[in-house]
């Protein structure tokens, strides 16, 4: 009895794994991708990062932030979204801007909320100000 046992116990432990190889296959598929927009840049001599990108109808915007060491980081956001003119598409109207701010103390995703819902074009702009000197990861998201 003991070897059926332990062919039971392998057998259960097989189907674990292979149960567990799928699980991080779902939650990828079910995640909205996003695309990136921009990247961060150090200001020269300073601890500040700024980035800037333009989203063609975006659902969502987003600021992804990891510093490195971990520590706090202050986040300053800015979007302007745009409606295009029918008439004239040169001339923009209903131009809105929408700003904020947030504090983060290690690795995150800042939202950054839309003038209006479902906007044709916009342009997103974030500072990013470390507390203590070290790298920062910036990137601006769109879904």
């Amino acid at each position: 009895m003991k070897p059926r046992c332990g062919h039971s116990r392998r057998f259960r432990t097989a189907l674990l794994s292979a149960a567990l190889a799928l699980v991080p296959a779902g939650v990828a598929a079910a995640a909205p991708a996003s695309d990136e927009i921009g990247h961060g840049v150090q200001l020269k001599g300073s601890r500040v990062w700024y980035a800037h990108g333009k989203a063609v109808a975006p659902k969502t915007l987003a600021a992804r932030v990891v510093p490195v060491p971990e520590q706090p980081v202050k986040v300053q956001w800015s979007v302007v979204c745009q409606k295009p003119n029918r008439s004239d598409p040169a001339v923009h109207v209903g131009t809105s801007v929408k700003s904020g701010h947030a504090s983060v103390h290690a690795a995150a995703s800042v939202q950054l909320a839309l003038p209006y819902v479902k906007p044709p074009a916009c342009v997103a702009t974030v500072y990013a100000t470390l507390a203590k000197n070290g790298k920062l990861l910036l990137r601006l998201l769109q879904t």
